[in-house]
């Protein structure tokens, strides 16, 4: 590793301090000695370096910044738990080693399926102890996604915000090109059959462009 490269980080992370403000007290300085910068341009990258040796697990990980999704697939319930219960162990394991700390709290488990007479069941999922709780409309990357994993929320917000025919496209070509593998077409499918259901009488004009938008590029 070249030595301008670890003398630039060297001197972003050394000789800081912090204090506190709490209405007219404010508390002495202290030192920092833990953590990475705010808004810092090489934050990102450190922490990507400092993770990058993420413990195996069962389930695939989908890792952005400090956001970690485990995803696994299987046939019961009860295999699910199993699994991603064991791989909150490693993971817990290791921020624990690497001086990490996990949140239960903002830590959401979530469960596709088309099984309607289940449609209500929550999985039971543990990270140090405490039970994860389920939702049933989780929100990753600015996605929201529902039991059958349908764009649908995306979609209808993406639409109200959208007031041009131009805007719309645009607002459809990036949840499709940010969003969804390059050989998929389910978002496609989904987007036409939502566009082509849609009450909205106002808004026929923008429903043909996205439309075009997205037949001309599944073909």
């Amino acid at each position: 590793m070249p030595y301008w490269f670890t003398r630039l980080v060297s001197l972003l992370l050394r000789d800081r301090r912090f204090r506190v403000h709490m209405g007219n007290d404010t508390s002495s300085w202290r030192p920092q000695r833990n953590g990475l910068p705010q808004s810092s341009v090489l934050a990102p990258v450190l922490f990507n370096l400092y993770s990058n040796d993420l413990p195996v697990t069962r389930g695939r990980k989908f890792i952005y910044a400090d956001d970690t999704c485990l995803a696994i697939q299987g046939q019961y319930f009860s295999e699910l738990e199993c699994s991603l219960s064991s791989d909150m162990v490693r993971m817990s394991h290791f921020c624990r080693q690497w001086r990490l700390k996990p949140s239960a709290s903002k830590t959401i488990s979530s469960v596709f399926h088309l099984h309607n007479t289940s449609a209500t069941r929550e999985l039971s999922v543990y990270l140090d102890g405490q039970r994860l709780r389920q939702e049933s409309h989780p929100t990753y990357l600015g996605v929201t996604l529902d039991r059958n994993a349908v764009l649908q929320r995306t979609l209808d917000k993406d639409c109200r915000q959208a007031e041009e025919p131009k805007q719309l496209v645009d607002e459809a070509s990036n949840i499709a090109h940010n969003y969804m593998p390059k050989d998929s077409q389910t978002f496609m499918c989904m987007a036409i059959q939502q566009l082509k259901t849609s009450n909205n009488q106002k808004s026929k004009n923008q429903r043909y462009c996205v439309m075009r938008y997205v037949e001309q590029s599944t073909s």
